[in-house]
């Protein structure tokens, strides 16, 4: 199916115009609804998800081709009902990282973008490296409230002050990788590359980094999770 070509080239930052331009059809999206009818539920939701997957990657990583988002709706219904949950690593990291940024309104889990991408942690640092606390900007999963975001993105109104970094901190756990090679997929480079699109440092934490004998120790993930923020060990 087309749909899955264009999105599996896309994870490898491949877009032919013809093929997008061809999935991206009032005619071709008219079929495929159509089709969609007829397949059992888990494959048309599965068809469905790559479509909106698909169209995502190319408002952010190719806008001069000028095909709409129009799936807003979709992940309003979808993630509605995947209201998330923190797995042990997370809830570990989440609770160090209030620590280490100076308290828990400093950070915020499970967090949407406007393109409906799921950010295990996001923090902000003002133009001293200094956390910033949240206000009423709660982005969680299940609630999408207004949202404001910098200049590079087709979404603009960034109400952050001058000089802020928006960070993502993403823990990739197995799913992440190829098996038995510490090499990330696709989807996840993929995610990456849209989140930097979207004006975040992008900080990733490799399972088998945080599960090492190196970080067996609380005092030491607190390091490592200042160095990863801010470079120097220290808040």
């Amino acid at each position: 199916m087309l749909v899955f070509l264009g999105f599996y080239l896309a994870i490898h930052e491949y877009f032919p115009e013809n093929l997008i331009k061809t999935i991206f059809n009032i005619k071709f999206l008219g079929r495929l609804d159509s089709q969609l009818e007829l397949l059992c539920s888990s494959l048309s939701t599965r068809v469905q998800v790559r479509l909106m997957e698909l169209n995502r990657a190319v408002c952010l990583e190719c806008p001069e081709y000028q095909i709409p988002w129009f799936h807003d709706r979709f992940c309003q219904q979808h993630y509605n009902k995947d209201t998330g949950s923190l797995n042990g690593a997370q809830q570990q990291i989440y609770k160090m990282l209030a620590e280490v940024l100076g308290g828990m309104n400093c950070v915020k889990a499970s967090v949407l973008t406007p393109y409906y991408h799921t950010i295990d942690f996001e923090c902000i640092l003002d133009k001293r490296k200094k956390p910033l606390p949240y206000g009423s900007h709660n982005t969680t999963l299940g609630k999408m409230p207004e949202m404001h975001w910098e200049p590079n993105t087709p979404r603009v109104g960034s109400r952050l002050p001058p000089g802020t970094e928006r960070i993502a901190l993403e823990f990739l756990d197995l799913r992440a990788f190829c098996k038995n090679v510490p090499h990330l997929k696709g989807k996840s480079a993929m995610k990456k590359r849209h989140l930097e699109i979207l004006g975040y440092r992008v900080i990733q934490i490799p399972h088998f980094e945080w599960n090492s004998m190196v970080l067996s120790t609380k005092g030491a993930r607190m390091d490592y999770l200042r160095e990863c923020i801010f470079g120097d060990g220290k808040s």
